[in-house]
């Protein structure tokens, strides 16, 4: 099997704790290239890995011929993807896919144009243990059992336990002009596509739907679809803690929950309530290599209860993810994260930020 080769744009602590391990360490992959707006980052990155292409300027980075794909890491995705869709080159991009839906639909009008294979780094859905409880899900569904679908994301924002875990490199030599340019691009597509009056903390709470509501959203689409329609959202005066009320048609609802708090775990599942039943998946802390992906049943029959925990697998979710890029290379499929579910997930939190304040019908 010929490796895919592959280049690493954005060096930070998700690139250094999953990505780049397993695309040094796989059999599909050949590690030729690494970009960083970091100099020391990306020289030590490259000294580390052996990575014979490293450079801090983008441009030149899509440019490089000996890089079949690239995985694309950092805070602003689009420029860098339609720049990788002309030059031919397959992309694997971390979510938020863009920050708005037209920055997603200039995306793919290049993507498509280039017929390259453009895949979003959604690595729940590769996980074995939400696999596992999709089948379950099913069964409910196929039932008609499914009344309430209960989804759940409280994260830490002081991740104490990773730097126990892990030496992260950091080097503070990224011009501050730079930096500046990032920062107000980004808020002024949030604002772009929330509204430009829109309070700040509304525009916290997008930005939070976006970095990590995502993954919680596209995990509900690949379990139970689309919803029919946003009922309501309440957003806390900082931004940093939202809940919304999502219509799934029938006698079905989706509550779904996210915050941002101080401790140094996460809580993160999806729940289905019937009338016989009770399905959950809960999630790991992401940055924990290995550690599974819990499935819990709750069954009831006439006065009996039974309860079960399966843990279905130890793989790793990223790898797994990195796998499918692979195969959707190599044998021609389509991603299972699409750009278009990328896009409609953008679509889906953006209804829910601009549900915040209506009147309820």
């Amino acid at each position: 099997m010929k490796p895919v080769k592959v280049g690493v744009i954005g060096l930070g602590m998700i690139g250094q704790i999953m990505h780049l391990p397993y695309l040094k360490e796989m059999d599909e992959y050949e590690l030729t290239a690494v970009c960083d707006a970091s100099p020391k980052l990306t020289r030590r990155i490259a000294d580390h890995y052996g990575v014979p292409f490293a450079t801090t300027d983008w441009k030149e980075f899509i440019a490089h011929r000996n890089m079949d794909a690239i995985v694309i890491l950092t805070i602003n995705h689009s420029e860098i993807s339609i720049a990788a869709a002309r030059a031919s080159k397959h992309v694997l991009c971390e979510k938020p896919v863009t920050f708005s839906v037209k920055e997603g639909l200039e995306v793919k009008k290049a993507v498509d144009k280039a017929g390259v294979v453009f895949m979003v780094a959604y690595m729940k859905r590769y996980d074995d243990g939400y696999l596992l409880g999709r089948k379950y899900f099913d069964a409910m569904k196929k039932r008609g059992d499914v009344r309430l679908i209960e989804l759940h994301d409280v994260c830490f924002d002081d991740p104490l336990a990773i730097s126990s875990m892990y030496d992260i490199w950091k080097y503070n030599d990224i011009p501050q002009e730079m930096r500046k340019e990032n920062v107000a691009k980004m808020n002024a597509r949030l604002r772009e596509a929330v509204g430009a009056n829109a309070p700040d903390n509304v525009v916290t709470a997008y930005r939070l739907l976006l970095e990590t509501g995502s993954h919680d959203v596209n995990v509900l689409r690949g379990a139970f679809g689309a919803p029919k329609r946003v009922l309501s959202t309440e957003v806390w005066p900082e931004g940093n803690w939202l809940t919304t009320t999502l219509e799934y048609g029938g006698d079905a609802r989706c509550v779904f929950s996210m915050a941002v708090t101080a401790r140094n775990w996460g809580d993160e599942h999806i729940t289905a309530y019937g009338m016989t039943e009770t399905v959950s998946v809960e999630f790991p802390i992401p940055y924990h290599r290995n550690e599974p992906t819990l499935v819990s049943r709750v069954s009831m029959k006439g006065d009996i209860t039974s309860r079960e925990t399966i843990k279905a697998s130890h793989a790793e979710a990223f790898k797994c993810e990195l796998r499918h890029f692979h195969e959707c290379i190599t044998k021609n499929k389509k991603p299972l994260t699409s750009l278009e579910e990328g896009i409609e997930d953008t679509q889906l939190m953006t209804d829910i930020i601009k549900a915040f304040g209506k009147k309820r019908g």
